[in-house]
């Protein structure tokens, strides 16, 4: 009967040491898991833009401040994420702004570990406004013509001269070629997780 009671207790300890070993490492475990939503902010290494880079290009960030969980930090300043460029049109004519697309897809740890994630940008990228620039050489040729139409003395002749100039300027602005969307060296931005990562637990 002692030897059965021995023994019971016995599998009573190991059976409570690994409820306690599971809640442990489910607890740690924790930690190394990047939910989906996750935002983590970035410097680009190197300048890329609509208007030299091009489809199936790589290029690289580095993660410029520090993410923690539960007051751990799990990326540290200067770890490098791979991105590569999905999609990307040129500007062009007729203020046709250029358009870029980028994912995120790598994460790269020390001894060569590396995570594949899919993140992308926060903030769709978008060229600086150029309705300044249109509204400048439109009322510009308005200007122009109203006083062509003076100086000739027509009748209504600046009136004429301004509407001429008008449709000049709006044919201008139709032939400004439009604006390329860049992100610049050291330009800082953030992009978010679409997906959960877990990450490798040696490097805490």
């Amino acid at each position: 009967m002692n030897f059965y009671a021995r023994v019971a207790k016995v599998f009573a300890v190991s059976f409570l040491l690994f409820v306690n070993f599971i809640t442990v490492s489910g607890q740690e475990d924790s930690i190394y898991r990047l939910p989906a939503g996750t935002k983590i902010r970035l410097s680009m290494d190197s300048e890329i833009s609509s208007k030299v880079s091009s489809v199936n290009d790589t290029f690289t960030t580095t993660v410029s401040k520090p993410l923690s969980v539960s007051n751990t930090v799990v990326l540290s300043a200067g770890t490098v994420i791979e991105g590569r460029i999905i999609k990307v049109s040129g500007a062009g004519v007729g203020g046709k702004n250029g358009r870029m697309q980028v994912r995120f897809e790598t994460i790269r740890f020390a001894n060569n570990i590396k995570r594949q994630i899919d993140g992308l940008l926060v903030n769709e990228l978008k060229a600086a406004s150029s309705r300044t620039a249109d509204l400048f050489t439109v009322f510009g040729g308005t200007a122009l013509g109203a006083i062509f139409g003076a100086v000739t003395k027509v009748e209504n002749g600046a009136l004429i001269g301004a509407g001429i100039g008008a449709g000049a300027g709006t044919g201008v602005a139709m032939l400004r070629k439009g604006k390329d969307v860049y992100i610049r060296t050291d330009e800082e931005f953030e992009i978010e997780l679409k997906s959960e990562v877990v990450l490798p637990a040696s490097d805490y």
